[in-house]
Protein backbone atom coordinates (compact mmCIF):
# COMPACT_ATOMS: atom_id res chain seq x y z
CA UNK A 1 0.00 0.00 0.00
CA UNK A 2 1.55 3.29 -1.13
CA UNK A 3 0.26 6.72 -0.17
CA UNK A 4 1.33 10.29 -0.93
CA UNK A 5 0.97 12.83 1.90
CA UNK A 6 1.50 16.52 2.58
CA UNK A 7 4.78 16.76 4.52
CA UNK A 8 3.21 19.10 7.09
CA UNK A 9 0.50 16.67 8.23
CA UNK A 10 0.87 16.06 11.94
CA UNK A 11 2.27 12.69 13.16
CA UNK A 12 1.26 10.84 9.99
CA UNK A 13 4.15 8.37 10.26
CA UNK A 14 3.07 7.34 13.76
CA UNK A 15 -0.60 7.01 12.86
CA UNK A 16 -0.23 4.89 9.71
CA UNK A 17 -0.12 1.09 9.87
CA UNK A 18 3.35 -0.43 9.39
CA UNK A 19 2.43 -2.04 6.07
CA UNK A 20 1.74 1.37 4.50
CA UNK A 21 4.60 3.03 2.63
CA UNK A 22 4.29 6.83 2.77
CA UNK A 23 5.93 9.35 0.45
CA UNK A 24 5.77 13.04 1.40
CA UNK A 25 5.47 16.05 -0.89
CA UNK A 26 5.98 19.77 -0.30
CA UNK A 27 2.67 21.55 -1.02
CA UNK A 28 4.56 24.76 -1.84
CA UNK A 29 5.80 22.99 -4.96
CA UNK A 30 2.33 21.85 -5.97
CA UNK A 31 0.84 18.38 -6.13
CA UNK A 32 3.28 15.97 -7.84
CA UNK A 33 2.22 14.93 -11.33
CA UNK A 34 2.66 11.27 -10.37
CA UNK A 35 -0.01 11.45 -7.63
CA UNK A 36 -2.32 9.03 -9.54
CA UNK A 37 0.35 6.33 -9.21
CA UNK A 38 -0.37 6.08 -5.47
CA UNK A 39 -3.24 4.22 -3.81
CA UNK A 40 -4.20 7.17 -1.60
CA UNK A 41 -3.51 10.87 -1.17
CA UNK A 42 -3.57 12.85 2.10
CA UNK A 43 -3.69 16.64 1.79
CA UNK A 44 -4.51 19.96 3.51
CA UNK A 45 -6.46 22.99 2.28
CA UNK A 46 -3.44 24.35 0.41
CA UNK A 47 -3.71 21.56 -2.17
CA UNK A 48 -6.60 21.96 -4.60
CA UNK A 49 -8.12 18.83 -6.09
CA UNK A 50 -9.88 19.25 -9.42
CA UNK A 51 -9.67 18.18 -13.06
CA UNK A 52 -6.43 20.12 -13.51
CA UNK A 53 -4.50 18.76 -10.53
CA UNK A 54 -5.88 15.20 -10.69
CA UNK A 55 -7.03 14.70 -14.30
CA UNK A 56 -7.35 10.90 -13.94
CA UNK A 57 -7.78 8.43 -11.12
CA UNK A 58 -4.97 6.05 -12.02
CA UNK A 59 -4.39 3.95 -8.91
CA UNK A 60 -5.99 6.53 -6.61
CA UNK A 61 -8.91 5.11 -4.69
CA UNK A 62 -8.91 7.47 -1.71
CA UNK A 63 -8.25 11.20 -1.15
CA UNK A 64 -8.47 12.55 2.39
CA UNK A 65 -8.06 16.10 3.64
CA UNK A 66 -6.90 16.47 7.24
CA UNK A 67 -9.08 19.56 7.57
CA UNK A 68 -12.68 20.32 8.46
CA UNK A 69 -13.28 22.46 5.37
CA UNK A 70 -13.36 21.03 1.88
CA UNK A 71 -13.98 23.91 -0.53
CA UNK A 72 -10.58 23.09 -2.08
CA UNK A 73 -12.06 19.82 -3.34
CA UNK A 74 -14.12 19.34 -6.51
CA UNK A 75 -16.40 16.62 -5.18
CA UNK A 76 -18.21 16.15 -8.50
CA UNK A 77 -14.87 15.47 -10.19
CA UNK A 78 -13.91 12.88 -7.57
CA UNK A 79 -17.30 11.20 -7.97
CA UNK A 80 -16.76 10.99 -11.72
CA UNK A 81 -13.37 9.38 -11.13
CA UNK A 82 -14.77 6.98 -8.53
CA UNK A 83 -12.37 8.18 -5.81
CA UNK A 84 -13.53 8.00 -2.19
CA UNK A 85 -13.25 11.31 -0.33
CA UNK A 86 -12.77 11.83 3.42
CA UNK A 87 -12.44 14.89 5.64
CA UNK A 88 -11.83 15.56 9.34
CA UNK A 89 -15.11 17.20 10.22
CA UNK A 90 -15.09 19.04 13.53
CA UNK A 91 -11.38 18.44 14.16
CA UNK A 92 -10.59 22.11 14.78
CA UNK A 93 -13.86 23.27 16.35
CA UNK A 94 -12.45 23.74 19.84
CA UNK A 95 -9.34 25.54 18.56
CA UNK A 96 -11.49 27.97 16.55
CA UNK A 97 -13.74 28.49 19.55
CA UNK A 98 -10.68 29.42 21.63
CA UNK A 99 -9.44 31.77 18.89
CA UNK A 100 -12.73 33.65 18.80
CA UNK A 101 -12.99 33.96 22.59
CA UNK A 102 -9.36 35.14 22.77
CA UNK A 103 -9.80 37.71 20.01
CA UNK A 104 -13.10 38.93 21.43
CA UNK A 105 -11.86 39.43 25.01
CA UNK A 106 -8.55 40.99 23.95
CA UNK A 107 -10.37 43.42 21.66
CA UNK A 108 -12.90 44.29 24.36
CA UNK A 109 -10.19 44.95 26.95
CA UNK A 110 -8.22 47.05 24.45
CA UNK A 111 -11.35 49.10 23.67
CA UNK A 112 -12.33 49.41 27.35
CA UNK A 113 -15.53 47.44 26.72
CA UNK A 114 -17.20 44.65 28.70
CA UNK A 115 -17.98 41.57 26.61
CA UNK A 116 -21.02 40.82 28.78
CA UNK A 117 -22.57 44.10 27.63
CA UNK A 118 -22.26 43.25 23.93
CA UNK A 119 -24.88 41.64 21.73
CA UNK A 120 -22.96 38.94 19.84
CA UNK A 121 -24.23 37.26 16.69
CA UNK A 122 -22.93 33.87 15.52
CA UNK A 123 -23.44 33.16 11.82
CA UNK A 124 -23.33 29.40 11.22
CA UNK A 125 -23.99 26.90 14.01
CA UNK A 126 -22.02 23.94 12.75
CA UNK A 127 -19.07 22.53 14.67
CA UNK A 128 -17.06 25.74 15.07
CA UNK A 129 -20.02 28.06 15.58
CA UNK A 130 -21.39 25.68 18.19
CA UNK A 131 -18.02 25.67 19.98
CA UNK A 132 -18.11 29.48 20.17
CA UNK A 133 -21.73 29.32 21.35
CA UNK A 134 -20.77 26.85 24.07
CA UNK A 135 -17.97 28.99 25.43
CA UNK A 136 -20.10 32.15 25.42
CA UNK A 137 -22.85 30.37 27.34
CA UNK A 138 -20.32 29.16 29.92
CA UNK A 139 -19.31 32.81 30.30
CA UNK A 140 -22.92 33.79 30.94
CA UNK A 141 -23.45 35.35 27.50
CA UNK A 142 -26.43 34.38 25.37
CA UNK A 143 -25.52 34.98 21.70
CA UNK A 144 -27.85 35.54 18.76
CA UNK A 145 -27.68 32.40 16.59
CA UNK A 146 -28.26 32.79 12.84
CA UNK A 147 -28.35 29.70 10.62
CA UNK A 148 -31.45 29.48 8.36
CA UNK A 149 -30.25 26.32 6.52
CA UNK A 150 -29.82 24.50 9.86
CA UNK A 151 -33.34 25.53 10.87
CA UNK A 152 -34.62 23.84 7.70
CA UNK A 153 -32.59 20.66 8.32
CA UNK A 154 -33.28 20.54 12.05
CA UNK A 155 -36.78 21.67 13.06
CA UNK A 156 -35.73 21.78 16.73
CA UNK A 157 -33.24 24.58 15.94
CA UNK A 158 -34.61 28.12 15.89
CA UNK A 159 -32.61 30.59 13.86
CA UNK A 160 -32.67 34.28 14.66
CA UNK A 161 -34.06 36.54 11.95
CA UNK A 162 -31.75 38.63 9.79
CA UNK A 163 -33.04 41.79 11.48
CA UNK A 164 -32.18 40.35 14.89
CA UNK A 165 -28.70 39.47 13.67
CA UNK A 166 -28.04 42.89 12.16
CA UNK A 167 -28.98 44.50 15.47
CA UNK A 168 -25.91 42.90 17.10
CA UNK A 169 -22.75 44.72 18.19
CA UNK A 170 -20.44 41.87 17.14
CA UNK A 171 -20.68 39.36 14.31
CA UNK A 172 -18.54 36.20 14.15
CA UNK A 173 -18.69 34.01 11.03
CA UNK A 174 -18.60 30.20 10.95
CA UNK A 175 -19.99 29.15 7.58
CA UNK A 176 -18.55 27.38 4.56
CA UNK A 177 -18.02 29.41 1.39
CA UNK A 178 -20.84 28.64 -1.04
CA UNK A 179 -22.38 30.23 -4.11
CA UNK A 180 -25.50 28.05 -4.23
CA UNK A 181 -28.89 29.43 -5.22
CA UNK A 182 -30.32 28.97 -1.72
CA UNK A 183 -28.54 30.65 1.19
CA UNK A 184 -25.25 31.51 -0.57
CA UNK A 185 -22.48 32.67 1.75
CA UNK A 186 -20.20 34.38 -0.78
CA UNK A 187 -20.12 38.06 0.28
CA UNK A 188 -23.10 37.45 2.57
CA UNK A 189 -21.66 40.21 4.76
CA UNK A 190 -21.49 42.90 2.10
CA UNK A 191 -22.63 46.48 1.64
CA UNK A 192 -26.23 45.72 2.62
CA UNK A 193 -25.30 44.26 6.00
CA UNK A 194 -22.55 46.81 6.58
CA UNK A 195 -24.93 49.76 6.33
CA UNK A 196 -25.69 48.86 9.93
CA UNK A 197 -23.47 49.88 12.82
CA UNK A 198 -21.16 47.20 14.29
CA UNK A 199 -18.53 47.36 16.98
CA UNK A 200 -16.61 44.31 15.67
CA UNK A 201 -16.67 41.95 12.68
CA UNK A 202 -14.73 38.71 13.13
CA UNK A 203 -14.20 36.22 10.28
CA UNK A 204 -12.47 32.91 10.96
CA UNK A 205 -14.57 30.94 8.46
CA UNK A 206 -13.54 31.43 4.83
CA UNK A 207 -12.24 34.39 2.87
CA UNK A 208 -15.09 35.74 0.74
CA UNK A 209 -17.85 35.19 3.29
CA UNK A 210 -17.19 38.82 4.24
CA UNK A 211 -16.75 41.25 1.36
CA UNK A 212 -13.36 42.72 2.32
CA UNK A 213 -13.65 45.86 0.21
CA UNK A 214 -17.09 46.63 1.63
CA UNK A 215 -15.72 45.94 5.12
CA UNK A 216 -12.85 48.37 4.70
CA UNK A 217 -15.18 51.05 3.36
CA UNK A 218 -17.52 50.50 6.32
CA UNK A 219 -14.63 50.90 8.75
CA UNK A 220 -13.35 54.05 7.07
CA UNK A 221 -16.79 55.67 7.16
CA UNK A 222 -17.33 54.63 10.79
CA UNK A 223 -20.01 51.95 10.40
CA UNK A 224 -17.61 49.28 11.68
CA UNK A 225 -15.34 50.15 14.59
CA UNK A 226 -12.96 47.20 14.18
CA UNK A 227 -12.53 43.93 12.36
CA UNK A 228 -10.47 40.80 12.94
CA UNK A 229 -9.62 38.52 10.02
CA UNK A 230 -8.04 35.08 9.99
CA UNK A 231 -9.10 34.31 6.41
CA UNK A 232 -8.63 36.26 3.19
CA UNK A 233 -10.37 36.53 -0.16
CA UNK A 234 -7.25 35.93 -2.28
CA UNK A 235 -5.45 33.65 0.14
CA UNK A 236 -2.54 32.91 0.32
CA UNK A 237 -2.13 36.46 -0.95
CA UNK A 238 -3.98 39.22 0.86
CA UNK A 239 -4.78 42.90 0.53
CA UNK A 240 -2.25 45.17 2.24
CA UNK A 241 -4.91 47.81 2.94
CA UNK A 242 -7.28 45.25 4.49
CA UNK A 243 -4.50 43.86 6.73
CA UNK A 244 -3.20 47.29 7.73
CA UNK A 245 -6.61 48.36 9.00
CA UNK A 246 -7.41 45.14 10.87
CA UNK A 247 -7.38 45.11 14.67
CA UNK A 248 -5.94 41.58 14.43
CA UNK A 249 -4.81 39.90 11.20
CA UNK A 250 -3.70 36.25 11.20
CA UNK A 251 -2.82 33.77 8.42
CA UNK A 252 -5.71 31.26 8.57
CA UNK A 253 -4.56 29.66 11.83
CA UNK A 254 -7.68 29.89 14.03
CA UNK A 255 -7.96 26.12 14.01
CA UNK A 256 -4.23 25.51 14.41
CA UNK A 257 -3.52 23.78 17.68
CA UNK A 258 -1.54 20.61 18.25
CA UNK A 259 -4.66 18.87 19.50
CA UNK A 260 -6.64 19.92 16.42
CA UNK A 261 -3.88 18.79 14.07
CA UNK A 262 -3.65 15.43 15.84
CA UNK A 263 -7.43 14.98 15.65
CA UNK A 264 -7.36 15.91 11.95
CA UNK A 265 -4.68 13.36 11.07
CA UNK A 266 -6.26 10.69 13.27
CA UNK A 267 -9.73 11.15 11.76
CA UNK A 268 -8.68 11.04 8.12
CA UNK A 269 -6.29 8.12 8.63
CA UNK A 270 -9.02 6.20 10.46
CA UNK A 271 -11.21 6.60 7.37
CA UNK A 272 -8.29 5.53 5.17
CA UNK A 273 -7.84 2.37 7.26
CA UNK A 274 -11.55 1.59 7.02
CA UNK A 275 -11.45 2.01 3.25
CA UNK A 276 -8.60 -0.47 2.85
CA UNK A 277 -9.49 -2.83 5.74
CA UNK A 278 -6.35 -1.95 7.70
CA UNK A 279 -5.95 -1.89 11.47
CA UNK A 280 -5.51 1.60 12.90
CA UNK A 281 -2.56 1.77 15.32
CA UNK A 282 -3.37 2.83 18.89
CA UNK A 283 -1.46 6.13 19.08
CA UNK A 284 -1.87 9.06 21.47
CA UNK A 285 -0.64 12.60 20.88
CA UNK A 286 2.10 11.93 23.48
CA UNK A 287 3.05 15.58 24.01
CA UNK A 288 2.88 17.29 27.38
CA UNK A 289 1.84 20.90 27.40
CA UNK A 290 3.82 23.44 29.45
CA UNK A 291 2.36 25.21 32.45
CA UNK A 292 0.21 28.19 31.46
CA UNK A 293 1.70 31.66 31.70
CA UNK A 294 0.18 33.26 34.77
CA UNK A 295 0.49 36.41 36.85
CA UNK A 296 -0.99 38.01 39.92
CA UNK A 297 -4.34 39.68 39.27
CA UNK A 298 -4.16 39.15 35.52
CA UNK A 299 -7.40 39.60 33.63
CA UNK A 300 -9.09 36.85 31.66
CA UNK A 301 -8.11 38.68 28.46
CA UNK A 302 -4.46 38.83 29.57
CA UNK A 303 -4.47 35.11 30.36
CA UNK A 304 -5.89 34.29 26.93
CA UNK A 305 -3.48 36.56 25.07
CA UNK A 306 -0.39 35.29 26.89
CA UNK A 307 -1.27 31.65 26.25
CA UNK A 308 -2.23 31.95 22.60
CA UNK A 309 0.09 32.66 19.67
CA UNK A 310 -2.31 35.10 18.05
CA UNK A 311 -0.02 38.03 18.80
CA UNK A 312 2.93 36.25 17.14
CA UNK A 313 0.97 35.48 13.98
CA UNK A 314 -0.42 39.03 13.90
CA UNK A 315 3.07 40.56 14.12
CA UNK A 316 4.54 38.19 11.55
CA UNK A 317 1.72 38.68 9.05
CA UNK A 318 2.17 42.45 9.21
CA UNK A 319 5.79 41.97 8.19
CA UNK A 320 4.48 40.53 4.90
CA UNK A 321 2.64 43.73 4.00
CA UNK A 322 4.26 45.25 0.93
CA UNK A 323 5.65 42.00 -0.46
CA UNK A 324 4.73 41.23 -4.03
CA UNK A 325 2.94 38.30 -5.65
CA UNK A 326 4.55 34.91 -5.23
CA UNK A 327 6.83 36.04 -2.40
CA UNK A 328 3.89 37.17 -0.27
CA UNK A 329 1.98 33.96 -0.99
CA UNK A 330 5.03 31.83 -0.18
CA UNK A 331 5.73 33.59 3.10
CA UNK A 332 2.06 33.44 4.09
CA UNK A 333 2.08 29.67 3.51
CA UNK A 334 5.36 29.31 5.42
CA UNK A 335 3.94 31.23 8.35
CA UNK A 336 1.04 28.79 8.50
CA UNK A 337 2.99 25.58 8.05
CA UNK A 338 6.33 26.24 9.74
CA UNK A 339 5.34 28.08 12.93
CA UNK A 340 5.20 25.75 15.91
CA UNK A 341 1.54 25.34 16.81
CA UNK A 342 0.09 26.10 20.24
CA UNK A 343 -1.47 23.85 22.83
CA UNK A 344 -5.14 24.34 23.64
CA UNK A 345 -6.03 26.00 26.93
CA UNK A 346 -7.40 22.81 28.46
CA UNK A 347 -4.06 21.05 27.99
CA UNK A 348 -2.19 23.98 29.53
CA UNK A 349 -4.52 24.24 32.51
CA UNK A 350 -4.13 20.56 33.33
CA UNK A 351 -0.42 21.27 33.94
CA UNK A 352 -1.13 24.10 36.39
CA UNK A 353 -0.24 22.99 39.92
CA UNK A 354 -1.51 26.17 41.55
CA UNK A 355 -4.55 27.78 39.95
CA UNK A 356 -4.85 30.61 42.45
CA UNK A 357 -3.18 33.05 40.06
CA UNK A 358 -5.38 32.01 37.14
CA UNK A 359 -8.57 33.92 36.28
CA UNK A 360 -11.71 32.15 37.48
CA UNK A 361 -13.16 32.23 33.96
CA UNK A 362 -10.31 30.06 32.65
CA UNK A 363 -12.18 27.05 34.13
CA UNK A 364 -14.46 27.09 31.07
CA UNK A 365 -11.67 25.31 29.14
CA UNK A 366 -11.52 22.33 31.50
CA UNK A 367 -13.69 19.28 30.88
Amino acid sequence: MHILADQFLYKVHELLPEEVECTFYNPAEGLPKNAPLYDALLIRTVTKIDAETVPKAGNLKFIGTATAGFDHIDLHHLNRLGITFAKSEGCNANAVGEYVITALYWWAQSRNTEVKNLKIGIIGLGNTGSAVHGYLEKLGIRPVCYDPPKAIREPAFNSASLNELLDCDVLTFHTPLTATEHHPTFHMCGERWLKNKFRLILNSARGGVVDENALLKAKLRGNVDDYILDVWENEPSFSDAIAENAFIATPHIAGYSREAKFRASSMVIAQFCTQFNLELPAVSMNEQAPKPAAGMNQSFADFLWKNNQMDLYHRELRLLIGLEGTEKSREFANLRSQTKTRFEYGSLLKQAIDRENLPEKSAIFLD
